[in-house]
């Protein structure tokens, strides 16, 4: 079995098997790409990944024919939802579906997975808290091209916090330490989740970049000290009786000691991931902290809880043969040029590689007229084909938007005010765009900002709030405190006003209906 952890920069592959919860690696390899040739999880380049990745395969005596993949996208969409509980895993997948493609105003050109992460109760109903992402479907199908092309058969796609969650887990004396973060840093991302109740039960990943630090030299430290420090206020909003105290490093961990620095003035320990002995094991030539998201997709997942594999969750929507259609879509000629080409850059055809003159023949054929000017009209088609897509998707979420889109009132713009005041806090600005309000509030004790924060969550009126933590600053214009010695702490919190419940006009009656109701009323 092959398991590949692939970035936008990165493909970090191991090789190994799986039996009884255990893993054992025999081998593993790393690829450096090209800037450009994936972008988001989205590789523009298919049939020359697939080269990539077999030249490697080849150099290393890889020839597995089964393989897993996790995918790190800053595309993926996380979400905590409340769901009620369902008889089949099939049901709660509909559900959880359902609820995202509303709340989150997004399409069905996704694909979903989800992981279950306790149990919640609302007005008196209980209810599972469930961790859903969604990814675009055609990042998936991306991956099925590619293995398609290579002749391996993928088994798995899930999204890199799913699959380093397998490995964390598989650790049971880990759930002592909880709540923790786990934190996956690299030059253009950083990749966050938080654990409680041995349990993953939010993630986030944000891609980092030194443009958005003035080109700082410490753009990487900074970036991830900055979404710590964010994930740790969120929690903290959340939950104030159980503060995260620890946090776990892998990927790069150049700057792990001024992290560790940083994070002990906020009493948070720090520690770099380490391999889990009695699950794991031939791991000691190979970097743990390096290849942690490919060894943990090799866990299998427990399908009570989770249903994190993309390609199933795919496959229940009845979309599993996209990557095949791929390859076989068009028919005649295009199908035998491409399957021509694919055999002769991959070298997979012993014929060819053995037949000096066949090779002749078909790379004549290959660079014909005819051929050019059909693989010239098959990629104008695709091109037609994907700005129609786009125009439809763009279109969808503009139509879901309208409908379910809820105007800022003035009871609940009131109501906003008085909770803000009623923890010693002055509201300094308040804007409102597109569903989302942002709140910027004074205050001069230092503890005011977190019960704000807290009573907005308590509200149970908003969704997606954020709370980015405090600073200190003067009054900022509130005439009311200008002139004061006082220290002021400024603080932000931003949220989303929950969407309309659209409801549907009740069908027209027809004669057939009518005349049934009157013969009714007869007898």
């Amino acid at each position: 079995m092959l398991s590949f952890d692939i970035t936008d920069r990165h493909i970090r592959i191991v090789r190994g098997s799986e039996a009884r919860g255990k893993i054992k690696l025999s081998a593993a390899s790393t690829i450096d790409l090209q800037e450009g040739l994936i972008v988001n999880g989205h590789i523009k380049d298919i049939p020359r990944l697939a080269n990539i990745i077999n030249d490697e395969l080849k150099a290393h005596g890889m020839e597995d024919k089964e393989a897993v993949v996790t995918l790190s996208s800053n595309l993926v969409i996380f979400k905590e939802l409340h769901i009620p509980k369902a008889k089949t895993s099939s049901q709660m997948l509909t559900m959880v579906t359902n609820q995202m493609q509303h709340t989150m105003g997004i399409a069905e050109e996704y694909s979903i997975s989800y992981s279950i992460a306790g149990e919640v109760e609302e007005e008196g109903v209980q209810a599972q808290k469930i961790l859903a992402t969604a990814c675009p479907f055609e990042v998936v199908d991306c991956f099925r091209k590619v293995f398609s092309m290579l002749n391996i058969s993928l088994k798995s796609v899930c999204v890199s916090c799913n699959a380093i969650s397998r490995l964390i887990l598989s650790d049971k004396k880990i759930a002592s330490r909880m709540p923790m973060l786990v934190v996956q840093v690299d030059p253009t991302f950083v990749s966050i989740n938080l654990y409680e109740n041995n349990q993953l039960s939010f993630a986030r990943f944000a891609s980092i970049d030194p443009l958005d630090y003035d080109n700082s030299e410490d753009y990487v430290y900074e970036a991830v000290n900055e979404n710590i420090y964010r994930m740790v206020q969120f929690h903290k909003s959340r939950n104030p009786q159980n503060p995260i105290q620890n946090v776990i490093f892998y990927g790069d961990t150049s700057e792990y000691i001024r992290l560790t620095n940083a994070l002990e003035s906020m009493e948070i320990a720090t520690s770099q991931l380490s391999v889990n002995t009695t699950s794991i094991s031939g791991y000691e030539n190979i970097e743990a902290l390096t290849y942690a998201n490919a060894i943990g997709a090799m866990f299998r997942s427990n399908k009570d809880v989770d249903r994190i594999n993309l390609l199933e969750t795919d496959s229940s929507a009845g979309r599993s043969d996209a990557g095949s259609g791929f390859l076989l879509s068009w028919g005649g000629a295009v199908v035998l040029s491409a399957a021509v080409i694919l055999a002769i850059n991959l070298g997979i055809g012993t014929a060819i590689n053995n037949n000096d003159n066949k090779i002749a023949e078909i790379d004549e054929y290959i660079n014909s007229p005819e051929v050019a000017a059909t693989l010239a009209e098959v990629d104008l088609t695709q091109s037609k084909i994907d700005k129609v897509a786009l125009f439809k998707n763009d279109l969808d979420v503009a139509i879901k938007n309208f409908d379910t889109k809820n105007p800022a009132q003035a009871d609940l713009i009131n109501e906003l005010f008085e909770t803000i005041e009623g923890q010693d806090c002055a509201v300094k600005e308040l804007s409102f765009a597109s569903g989302e309000i942002t709140l910027t509030c004074l205050s001069t004790d230092n503890l005011a900002p977190d019960n704000a924060a807290q009573a907005i969550y308590e509200l149970d009126k908003f969704d997606n709030i954020v709370y980015s933590g405090f600073k200190e600053s003067d009054a900022g214009g509130l005439s009311e405190l200008e002139g004061t010695d006082e220290v002021f702490y400024e603080f932000e919190i931003k949220f989303n006003l929950r969407p309309i419940e659209v409801e549907e006009e009740p069908a027209a009656e027809t004669a057939e209906d009518n005349a049934t109701e009157e013969g009714g009323a007869e007898e």
